[in-house]
């Protein structure tokens, strides 16, 4: 018996993983299900992209599930990259070229494509500010326009200069702004404000739109904010626009073709992007009903992906 038991340890250790192994395929055999996972970077926009998907995946075509895994920028694309992560729906890889490059020269990352055009970044007003018969600032068209109204744009906490909302902390496009605030000699007129979050820095924008005063700061598109105040970017300003790509483990090739093949066609606007995150925050929706939304309203947009079949069935499922 002293001989035999260990044999049996073994058999009964390795029945449960086979009897697991069957239960989550890879879609190889009838009845099985492949799971794709999506990358769920923090902002809303991809989180929409990823549930598109999702559901067009889950309802177009047999044998698939969506599954998300939270995460910031540089871990998604390193997900990506180690096979953890199935697809990163938005990249934003231009801020993090080194990890990028590393997985594309690997080879085991693949990029698809483009998910939109090269997204604006830069520094923003207020389009009243610069135009029409109203307008504050009329001749402020550009950076290095900006010493002549330091007065419009007074910072609260110090009256001697203005105010320019530089970014979020802790974002690696704060170096970018404060270069641009060095390039421009501005720190004699203006001082470089730091937002501690995101939804501060949107807020400030919001707070100043909303009163018809004068604000200049950072942001970018596609966001919500973007998509509802009319902002004007000034010259000067414009960062390297960031590529926003789709990206896919290389594992995808092989186990999800037909997943790969409708991300290869998979394209939005910057416009159609601002359009759904501000529906997203007027309606106060989760991404999955924006998601749908989506689907339900631009029709034209997404069936271009897919082929007439796909399309039928989840138009059906909505």
């Amino acid at each position: 018996m002293r001989k035999i038991l260990p044999v049996l340890i073994v058999i009964l250790a390795i029945i449960p993983l086979s009897l697991f192994a069957q239960g989550s395929g890879e879609g190889d055999g009838e009845g099985e299900v492949t799971t794709i996972v999506f990358g769920d970077v923090s902002w809303d926009s991809v989180q929409v992209h990823n549930r598109i998907m999702a559901f067009i995946i889950e309802n177009g075509l047999e044998g698939y599930k969506a599954d998300f895994i939270p995460g910031d920028t540089l871990p998604i694309i390193n997900g990506v990259l180690q096979g953890d992560v199935d697809v990163d729906m938005e990249s934003w890889h231009s801020n993090f070229p080194e990890a990028y490059q590393k997985g594309i020269d690997s080879g085991d990352m693949v990029d698809l494509g483009k998910n939109m055009p090269d997204a604006p970044q830069g520094w923003w007003v207020p389009r009243y500010v610069v135009e029409g018969p109203d307008a504050l600032a009329p001749e402020l068209n550009s950076v290095a326009d900006l010493p002549k109204y330091a007065d419009l744009f007074r910072d609260p906490e110090d009256r001697s200069k203005g105010l320019i909302y530089g970014g979020v902390a802790g974002w690696s496009q704060m170096a970018i702004s404060e270069q641009i605030f060095e390039d421009f000699g501005l720190e004699d007129t203006f001082n470089l404000g730091i937002a501690g979050s995101n939804a501060a820095l949107a807020g400030t924008m919001a707070g100043a739109y909303a009163k018809g005063e004068a604000w200049v700061g950072y942001y970018w598109a596609p966001t919500a904010i973007l998509g509802k105040l009319d902002m004007v970017r000034l010259k000067g300003s414009e960062y390297d626009p960031a590529k926003v790509n789709i990206l896919v483990n290389k594992s995808m090739l092989e186990k999800a073709p037909e997943v790969v093949e409708i991300l290869r066609e998979y394209n939005t606007t910057v416009d159609e992007n601002n359009e759904f995150l501000a529906v997203m925050d007027d309606n106060d929706w989760d991404t999955t009903q924006t998601a749908e939304w989506f689907l339900r309203n631009k029709e034209e947009v997404w069936t271009k992906w897919v082929s007439a079949n796909v399309a039928e069935k989840v138009k059906s499922a909505l």
